[in-house]
């Protein structure tokens, strides 16, 4: 049987709107299931998967918040919409100087580059335009991946994968708990000719015995945070890891639970108030 996978995208309206209040309202609908968020000038759209949204799951959004009220008005968006949404949400090319341009494949202005990556994002996070999958593209930029075993928890579009495969990477493996994240990697693995990435549906379980010399997670800070240990245990003695996907503010605790877990923190860095953390296992 097909999946079914249309998604709610819930508008929500905050007052009196702030980034605080935005934040605190992220946090929230992220931990009752909503999975990607896009800030507005009074809000922000929040989106779920349409069978993961039940009655229990709409009462939840009857909270009361005591610095601010929200409105809620939620649609459904079918699934082949979704390239529609993002071109109406100003999707631009991504340009890293002279290496690499990350564009969609309705660009038709873009500058000529060592490497182009093809994203047709979907449902699916990580395109370049947010700080925290930028700042880790510049980071995997720098690398040498060579031969290196990479994995992409939270993997999205598959972008971070498929920027390793073209930097030479080894064996890739590419991770995402959502069905259309994993179609939408797929995709776009075929239209970037990287096909020896490794895709598969769920969650760190699936890891088994297995060690990476490379491993990024792009993800909220309390899913980082618990799944530092499990990322110390499948890196390899020399490995590098690079975190984002919270706020700068939030590193500190980011930070501590690396150190905690046996990794050793090298640098953080900020973009548009967002972190990227890179730790390295000794």
């Amino acid at each position: 049987m097909t999946k079914n996978l249309d998604y709610i995208e819930m508008i929500c309206g905050i007052v009196p709107y702030s980034e605080e209040h935005s934040e605190i309202l992220i946090a929230y609908l992220n931990d009752v299931g909503f999975e990607s968020f896009m800030q507005t000038e009074t809000g922000l759209n929040a989106y779920i998967a349409e069978r993961n949204c039940s009655e229990a799951t709409l009462k939840t959004l009857k909270h009361d918040f005591h610095e601010f009220k929200v409105t809620y008005i939620p649609h459904t968006v079918k699934d082949q919409n979704w390239n529609e949404l993002w071109t109406r949400n100003y999707f631009e090319p991504i340009v890293f100087g002279k290496e690499l341009v990350v564009r969609a494949s309705f660009h038709t202005d873009f500058p000529k580059t060592d490497m182009e990556i093809v994203i047709d994002p979907k449902t699916a996070f990580g395109t370049g335009n947010h700080g925290t999958t930028y700042m880790l593209m510049e980071e995997i930029l720098k690398m040498n991946l060579e031969g290196k075993s990479v994995l992409d928890m939270g993997t999205g579009t598959g972008i971070l994968a498929i920027l390793s495969k073209m930097k030479g990477s080894a064996y890739t493996l590419a991770v995402d708990n959502d069905p259309k994240a994993v179609i939408n990697t797929c995709e776009n693995i075929e239209v970037n000719n990287t096909p020896d990435i490794q895709v598969e549906e769920g969650d760190s379980t699936l890891l088994k015995d297995e060690r990476f010399d490379i491993i990024y997670e792009n993800i909220w800070k309390n899913i980082v945070i618990n799944d530092m240990p499990i990322l110390f245990k499948h890196l390899n003695p020399g490995g590098t890891l690079l975190v984002s996907g919270f706020y700068f503010k939030e590193y500190e605790e980011v930070k501590r639970a690396g150190e905690q877990a046996g990794l050793t923190f090298v640098y953080a860095k900020e973009n548009n108030e967002w972190a990227m953390l890179k730790f390295l296992k000794h």
